[in-house]
This record gives structure tokens, C-alpha cells and sequence, in this order.
């Protein structure tokens, strides 16, 4: 996944090869190195939609001769260059405005992470090692559940017994609660709570025995928010 800068940069450099291409025959081995090169650029830069807009950009017409042939080679080369120009446009406008683009966050410092997050997680998910990463963050969450529970109650224990005895509201007082538990919305929104730190021992427990691999930065850092939340959460428990 490029940044904003390695985007913009690698995108110009390939609009400035177009007029080379054009001096060659149509649709030649350099072209076709040149569109593929481009195209994995994309897909690195912005969502399939991009991608799939410039693989099917040019003309729909036939070549009925090679004098014909080239003219459409041309036009296909305009319109791609066209459509690269416009993206580059849109990808400033990430940067000039007001809006932020959750693609273009590569680091873990370019969000506030939890420490206790960034802690056990941030040089495995720098180094390319996503799937450890978010299974690190997990453990430490729960790990987190597991103290304050063991605190209260004397008790060890952990995955879901752990979580539906931490949090649970149904025929019994949890034992770490984030509200008074007064009306029906405080209960929901307690249950509410507990199936999310539920959720974190389920995803937890298929990548420790599955070998699940995480190759998306964007969905680890997905997980590892969700793991910076529940961390905060725990802080703001009514104690």
C-alpha cells in the first residue's frame, strides 16, 4: 500500500511514458508492460473501482486497418492519461481538504493507538507481520480482562467463561460493568460490550489454531483499533 506521496509520484511518472508509447506501434510489448506497471499501481493506491476504470478505458471500436488501429491506440492512450490525471487530483484532495481516507494509514503512529496496543503490536505490524500483530493486541486485551477479573473475584479464568462472567448481565451482576445497569438500553448496551470482547476471543482462537493470515494492512489495523477501543473501554468501567 502506498502513501499519498509514493501515489502521486509513481502515477506522474507514468503519465509522462505516454509520450513515448505514442511513437511506437499500437499496443506494443512496451505498452503493455507500461498498463500493466499502472495498473498495480492503482490497485495500490485506491479500491478495485479505480482499478477496473482504467482496465476498461479506451475506445470500443474496431480496428478495420492499421492506419485505423493506430488512431485507436491513441485515443486509448488519451483517455487513460485523461483518467490518471483526474485520479491524481482526487488523491489531493485527501490532502488539501477536510477528509481522511483510511487507505492511506500505513504506520501505527498515524493513529492514536492505545499504548498498551502499540506496545505489544506496533514493530510486528511495521515489520509486515499483520496477522501476529492483531493476535498480540488480542492477548493483551484479554490478558486486560483476565487481571481486573482476577483482582475482583480471586479466579482465574479465560476465553469465553472469562468474558460471560466479566460482563454478562443476565441473572447475575457483572463483575466489570460500564453503567448502572438501571433500565433495558443500559443492560443492551452492556450485553452490547460483552459480545464485542467476545468477539476478540473468537478471532483470537481461529488465528492461534487456523494460521489465519492477516495480508491487508488496512483490516489489521482495522482489528487493532477494535482492540485499542475495548482497552479504553476497560478504563472508563464503573469501578
Amino acid at each position: 500500500m502506498f502513501n499519498l506521496n509514493e501515489c502521486v509520484e509513481s502515477l506522474n511518472k507514468q503519465i509522462k511514458k505516454i509520450e513515448s508509447l505514442k511513437f511506437r506501434p499500437a499496443y506494443n510489448p512496451k505498452y503493455k508492460i507500461w498498463r500493466e506497471s499502472t495498473t498495480e499501481i492503482l490497485s495500490k493506491c485506491f479500491n478495485q473501482k479505480y482499478v477496473d476504470m482504467f482496465r476498461e478505458s479506451g475506445p470500443r471500436a474496431k480496428a478495420t486497418n492499421p492506419e485505423h488501429r493506430y488512431k485507436l491506440f491513441l485515443e486509448n492512450l488519451a483517455e487513460k492519461e485523461a483518467l490518471l490525471t483526474g485520479f491524481i487530483e482526487e488523491k489531493m484532495e485527501f490532502k488539501n481538504g477536510n477528509i481522511i481516507s483510511v487507505s492511506t494509514i500505513t504506520s501505527l503512529n498515524d493513529y492514536d493507538f492505545h499504548p498498551m496496543i502499540k506496545n505489544v503490536s506496533d514493530k510486528l505490524f511495521k515489520d509486515g507481520h499483520y496477522s501476529q500483530a492483531v493476535e498480540e493486541a488480542f492477548k493483551r486485551v484479554i490478558k486486560e480482562v483476565k487481571i481486573i477479573y482476577q483482582n475482583i473475584t480471586g479466579v482465574t479464568l479465560d476465553g469465553d467463561p472469562l468474558m460471560n462472567k466479566a460482563f454478562g448481565c443476565t441473572n447475575q451482576t457483572p463483575v466489570i460493568k460500564f453503567n448502572n445497569l438501571e433500565t433495558d438500553a443500559d443492560k443492551d448496551e452492556q450485553t452490547g460490550i460483552m459480545c464485542l470482547f467476545k468477539g476478540i476471543v473468537g478471532i483470537r482462537n481461529k488465528k492461534t489454531n487456523d494460521n489465519v493470515i492477516i495480508s491487508d494492512p488496512n483490516r489489521a489495523i482495522e482489528y487493532l483499533g477494535l482492540g485499542s477501543l475495548l482497552i479504553r473501554l476497560l478504563e472508563i468501567r464503573i469501578q
